[in-house]
């Protein structure tokens, strides 16, 4: 939150850009103002008042102005592990730099050098710290300016909060103390004002002719635009007549090659459809013959869409995923029904009984899954067609207290997705 406030001081005052005169400040003004304050010290600093008066004066340029200023701020953390408060009484002096102005519009740059004394605590001494950030100044009526800046002040020990080696200073990384803070208040300007208003005279004398010239740029290009559309409209009139019949003879033209073309697609139309017709009968023939071929033979399971098939006569060895030898029998038969129904994907998902531990079940029916696959994948079925899960001991389909329900529990089953 604290470095949110100062970075939205520092877009605001810096993100206006304008070719304007520079605003002309006093040689003197003073001013009062008041904000907030939130220590950098501890995790439980809270915001606080803080309050200050100063007086400014212009130094080399209107770029360079300094300012000594008298303050109070207070520092609270009740809640903290290391707790504090302290009642600062401040004196600072800084140096503000504008890198640009607008007409009625100053922001600025500060930094500077300043003592800090609790007064709540006896025998205090003062404390030098170094304050810096942003602000900027706008004039709201003659001769009185509003004030609003944001910034960081740290001091060059840590006398006022003793700091643990893992309790240090968000910007230096050290125990050196430091606070937050923003001010908004009023300056009044002693002086130097005429100079402005001849400035501000200057700059709407200069505004209202560069206004003038663009009116009489634009009057001009206006005639201009006129002169050309006029030329432009008497050539459309004259080529109207020549485009009109061009146009007749063309469209004429265009329906004889429509008829023709027409005529050429209906002939070729008939053949293909004739052609397709054959073809489909073709295909439904063979399509037939192949789901009698299908239906009569015994050794092909048939797999439909959303239906399961429990690959009965599917072993394995013991507590392993080996595939016993007179398990290829009924591959050959998940192999067969694969080739014949080659858009078809399933879900191979394997069933263990309850004998051993459920994590160890739950491994072992996902190994045999996967043992069924690559033993399909080495005779050619595509590995997109297939994927693998493994259900444990979780879905029995008979009672596991005896040994023929844990053999029926003990399956590989072919769910068909598509």
């Amino acid at each position: 939150m604290k470095r949110f406030i100062v970075c939205t001081l520092l877009v605001v005052a810096f993100g206006v850009y304008s070719h304007a005169q520079q605003f002309k400040k006093s040689e003197f003004a003073w001013g009062l103002s008041a904000g907030g304050v939130h220590g950098d010290n501890n995790s439980g600093d809270r915001w606080m008042m803080q309050y200050r008066g100063f007086l400014q004066y212009g130094l080399i340029s209107p770029m360079l102005v300094g300012q000594l200023g008298l303050g109070y701020a207070e520092l609270d953390a009740p809640d903290a592990p290391y707790k504090y408060r302290a009642e600062n009484f401040i004196v600072d002096v800084r140096l503000l730099l504008s890198p640009f102005s607008l007409t009625n519009l100053n922001p600025y740059l500060y930094a500077g050098f300043g003592l800090s004394k609790a007064l709540n605590v006896t025998g205090s001494d003062f404390l030098p710290m170094v304050p810096f950030g942003v602000g900027m100044q706008t004039k709201i009526s003659s001769g009185i300016l509003l004030d609003i800046n944001g910034g960081y002040s740290l001091y060059l020990s840590d006398d006022l909060v003793k700091r643990s080696n893992t309790n240090l200073n968000s910007l230096t990384s050290g125990k050196q103390d430091g606070f937050y803070g923003f001010t908004i208040g009023l300056a009044f300007t002693i002086g130097g004002d005429n100079e402005s208003t001849e400035q501000q005279k200057k700059e709407i004398a200069e505004a209202e002719a560069r206004s003038a010239k663009m009116q009489a740029d634009a009057e001009a290009r206006r005639i201009k635009q006129q002169a050309d559309a006029d030329a432009e409209a008497k050539r459309v009139r004259e080529s109207t007549n020549a485009d009109v019949k061009l146009a007749k003879e063309k469209a004429d033209a265009d329906a004889k090659l429509a008829k023709e073309k027409a005529d050429a697609d209906a002939k070729l139309a008939k053949e293909a459809s004739d052609a397709e017709a054959r073809r489909v009968k073709e295909l439904a023939d063979a399509e037939a013959l192949r789901l009698a071929q299908q239906k009569s033979n015994d050794t092909v399971f048939i797999l439909v869409k959303g239906k399961t098939v429990v690959l009965r006569g599917v072993n394995f060895e013991f507590n392993k995923a080996t595939l016993t030898k007179d398990s290829e029998r009924i591959l050959w038969r998940a192999y067969n029904a694969m080739v014949a129904n080659p858009d078809v994907r399933v879900v191979i998902t394997g069933h263990t009984d309850n004998v051993g531990g459920q994590k160890f079940n739950q491994t072992l029916s996902l190994k045999r899954a996967q043992a069924v696959k690559n033993w399909l994948v080495k005779k050619g079925i595509a590995s997109n067609r297939m994927r693998t899960v493994g259900r444990g001991l979780n879905e029995p389909v008979a009672s596991n207290e005896t040994d023929a329900g844990r053999a029926e529990n003990r399956r590989i089953e072919f769910y068909v997705e598509k």
